[in-house]
């Protein structure tokens, strides 16, 4: 486990009780935005790339994921200024969430991956076969 002076990201692995598909749910997950406008994983503890370093972090990934039809959703938050200090891009994580519907069927039914952990994981539908639902493999502290 990786803390950033008291601050971490997080994900969660799902897995399918029937066909065994497996999605990631990231919370926190440092990005920046590349020369080609593409926005790409940052990486922690040492940038991934000296484009990496010389662009900074510009935001933070933050997924959802559908009770409804159980799609994984990004939400991309990013900060005012792209810095390459992680406890200065923490400080302005940016708090409000900016998709409240699912992008693939509609519902407002959607949790966080705070939620996912605390047990309402067993209410999700496999996106795949639609048959199974997603238990949690894993839990990560990025």
């Amino acid at each position: 486990m990786s803390c950033r002076g008291g601050i971490m990201g997080k994900y969660v692995v799902l897995k399918c009780t029937s066909c065994g598909r497996e999605s990631e749910i990231a919370w926190g997950k440092e990005f920046y935005v590349s020369s080609r406008g593409e926005e790409k994983i940052y990486g922690y503890p040492e940038p991934v790339s000296e484009e990496a370093k010389t662009r900074g972090i510009s935001g933070f990934w933050v997924d959802k994921v559908c009770k409804s039809c159980g799609e994984v959703i990004r939400e991309s938050r990013y900060i005012e200024d792209p810095t390459d200090e992680y406890a200065e891009a923490w400080v302005n994580f940016p708090k409000v969430d900016i998709i409240e519907e699912c992008t693939s069927c509609h519902s407002k039914d959607i949790l966080t991956l705070y939620e996912v952990i605390v047990g309402e994981e067993a209410k999700i539908p496999c996106s795949r076969c639609r048959e199974g639902k997603m238990e949690i493999k894993k839990v990560v502290n990025d």
